[in-house]
């Protein structure tokens, strides 16, 4: 069982691992990629957290409020395939007026076929510092 709630301070070490992790075994990132670094990369941004019983975070979503723009979601390895990414998605509904937007690395194999699975449309593309990738949107 999980439960989304907004970010607390104390979650910040947590989450900068989950994101560490997450980007550090993206094989489709670049070799060149820089060192992942949590703070810098979600600076500014709204983040939910996704966390089980004990409270401890598997999972977070960052968004970029001004533009419905969802910039970050990650799930700690272990935990997916149970619905949190889905749970972390569904949250922002009550706090986020839609549509809402986001950009896939097109070799990100496993997030696109997640977001098509939500209901996402593809509604352009283009070529940036991690390869070809494709806008999505959620209306």
């Amino acid at each position: 069982m999980f439960r989304v709630r907004p970010f607390e301070e104390k979650d910040r070490k947590a989450l900068a691992a989950i994101y560490r992790e997450c980007r550090t075994e993206a094989t489709w990132l670049p070799t060149a990629a820089a060192e992942p670094d949590f703070a810098r990369d979600t600076e500014g941004e709204a983040l939910l957290v996704a966390v089980g019983s004990d409270d401890e975070p598997e999972g977070f979503v960052s968004v970029w409020e001004a533009d419905a723009f969802i910039h970050h979601l990650y799930v700690r390895t272990g935990s997916r395939q149970r619905g949190i990414g889905r749970q972390l998605l569904d949250s922002l509904g009550s706090r986020l007026p839609k549509p809402w937007r986001l950009k896939c690395v097109c070799a990100n194999d496993d997030a696109l076929a997640f977001y098509l699975r939500q209901g996402w449309l593809e509604i352009s593309s283009g070529v940036g510092e991690d390869g070809p990738y494709v806008v999505l949107e959620k209306r």
